[in-house]
């Protein structure tokens, strides 16, 4: 039981780390102290050694010799890698959609869309996002294209701000999702491939050019 309750508490601490970078709190190149962490969560070292020692293992963190662990940064090339692999999945996904969602999972990807339209704010768009995505590769009854785009999403939690803080961004985002379902609706699977990789390369034609724009 002791052994359980310490798992728990670990993968709470995982949690918050990942939703600290997720959310920014926590940036690129910051340091991540173990005292810092038993303050903000009350847990005791070891739950937090084990927690940090599994984001260490996935590449959230890194070892650096002066700084200690930190927050893992991308550079150029690797967002770009990046980006292109998720398009690559996600137009898989939705191709793969196409086939084999039921007519229940078309309607709970209709239900998703159709919430996203009323949206104006950025949390409950990130929400909701995360959500369709989600059902997209479910729907591809595909168990190892699921496993794989999760393990490329802690890997993109690295990018920062959501590109759904640009403005305008949210209903764009909203019209792309939708071409993608109704793609899967017709049946068309090479529309949805197509719809679902044309979404990924427009938030990473955003992405890059916020780079630029920072990083001149």
């Amino acid at each position: 039981m002791q052994k359980s309750n310490q798992k728990n508490l670990s993968d709470k601490i995982y949690d918050h780390v990942i939703e600290a970078i997720r959310q920014g709190k926590l940036k690129p190149k910051d340091r991540i102290k173990e005292q810092d962490l038993i303050q903000e969560t009350g847990s005791s070292r070891t739950p937090i050694r084990e927690a940090l020692g599994i984001l260490l293992n996935e590449g959230i963190l890194v070892q650096d010799g002066k700084k200690g662990l930190m927050v893992a940064g991308l550079d150029l090339i690797s967002i770009t890698k990046l980006y292109e692999m998720r398009e690559f999945l996600e137009g898989e996904a939705a191709r793969l959609a196409t086939l084999f969602a039921s007519e229940v999972e078309v309607e709970i990807l209709s239900n998703i869309v159709k919430a996203h339209k009323t949206i104006d704010n950025i949390v409950e768009a990130r929400a909701n996002n995360l959500l369709f995505h989600e059902t997209i590769y479910r729907c591809s009854n595909n168990h190892y294209l699921f496993k794989t785009m999760q393990n490329l999403d802690r890997s993109l939690i690295l990018l920062g701000e959501s590109t759904l803080a640009k403005p305008g961004r949210i209903l764009e985002s909203y019209q792309e999702h939708y071409n993608i379902v109704e793609a899967i609706k017709q049946g068309d699977e090479n529309k949805a491939q197509k719809m679902a990789r044309f979404h990924i390369h427009q938030a990473y034609k955003i992405r890059l050019e916020r780079i630029l724009k920072y990083n001149p």
